[in-house]
């Protein structure tokens, strides 16, 4: 059997970046020439970062074409370096393992439109059972968890640095007094604002339940009521606000932030925690669908945390400490959208 080709480490962002600028050094060129040349993937990976660079940069270059000008250039030599290597493929899945966090980002799916005012609105997806990360033209940081959506502007408008998620996403907030930062989630029925702070926010659509939970500095939230009415809440640090669109009212619980902000760096962390709770993390985590067969499940609590695990793994550690056995079935779902999901059967072993 043919010994499995050790693959070339992707270069530091900071050189990938210095080349794509075109101020890379002779040596530098050769290292990112050398890892473009090892998978065919790789091109690709390095015209998203251009596109991603040139897209961040453009509300300094309105009515000019340089930006334009220069990610065609980028095209046009990724393009010439297509003839001068050998490819190579590989499945999808060995490439996102491969890959990881960082190159997750890249495999996310950029859509950028143009409102005819010169505004363009840029959207960043997040592919299911995988993180994602962005920078926001003013600099902050924005990560992604599995099959979410963020959709914002540039420029950000005069007077705000306004942003819509659909997901879940942790957001590291530059700080600007002049502007807010306001995020809006569930079709505009929540508004969390803040001027310079970090906090995550759970808002899946399919869920019915938004999830704020405050790392540092502070937040206010304002939420619309089907009368029109606006419930307001401002949060201190380790303060998670659970507000329920059904019955528009809103629960606060002192929490450990490290637990809820865990799937940013590939972590699942769950201490005593209701089983309902860890099958929805584990889903959008793994990008599959729990089936719990018996009602008395949800009644359990889990405590574990797990660190690049499969989810077998986990679902082996769940028999063992639960009582829980499992059966994993095909992959089902809807080819029409692209989105498949693995299903997982529960059922109860206590019996």
């Amino acid at each position: 059997m043919e010994e499995q080709r050790k693959h070339i480490e992707e270069p530091d962002a900071s050189l990938l970046l210095a080349y794509i600028r075109e101020k890379a050094s002779s040596e530098e060129q050769a290292i990112v020439e050398a890892w473009l040349q090892d998978r065919e993937e790789n091109e690709q990976t390095l015209l998203q970062i251009a596109r991603i660079y040139h897209v961040q940069y453009t509300h300094r270059r309105i009515g000019q074409r340089d930006s334009l000008k220069a990610f065609e250039l980028m095209q046009e030599r990724i393009r010439r370096r297509v003839w001068q290597k050998n490819i190579y493929r590989f499945s999808t899945v060995a490439a996102c393992i491969a890959v990881g966090f960082f190159l997750s980002t890249l495999l996310s799916w950029w859509n950028i439109t143009n409102d005819g005012t010169g505004v363009q609105m840029v959207t960043v997806r997040s592919n299911p059972g995988m993180r994602t990360s962005c920078n926001l033209p003013d600099g902050t940081v924005a990560y992604l968890n599995s099959g979410s959506m963020l959709v914002y502007p540039v420029p950000y408008d005069k007077d705000k640095r306004a942003v819509t998620l659909d997901g879940e996403g942790y957001f590291k907030v530059t700080h600007d007094s002049e502007k807010p930062f306001i995020v809006s989630v569930a079709d505009g029925k929540m508004k969390v604002i803040v001027l310079g702070t970090e906090f995550n926010l759970q808002a899946y659509r399919e869920e019915g339940v938004i999830e704020t939970t405050l790392v540092s500095g502070k937040v206010n939230i304002e939420a619309k009521k089907e009368n029109g009415t606006v419930v307001r809440q401002e949060l201190s640090p380790s303060i998670k606000a659970t507000y329920s669109l059904s019955t528009c009212k809103m629960n606060m619980e002192s929490v450990n932030t490290a637990y809820e902000t865990a799937w940013i760096e590939g972590k699942l962390m769950f201490y005593n925690s209701p089983l309902p709770e860890v099958l929805r993390d584990l889903s959008y985590f793994y990008n599959v669908k729990f089936e719990v067969k018996d009602p008395m499940i949800k009644s359990y609590y889990f405590t574990g945390t797990f660190i690049d695990k499969q989810l077998s793994q986990i679902l082996d550690y769940l028999k063992i400490s639960s009582g829980i056995d499992y059966k994993i079935r095909q992959i089902t779902g809807d080819d029409s959208q692209g989105v498949n999901h693995t299903v997982v059967e529960l059922t109860n072993k206590r019996k």
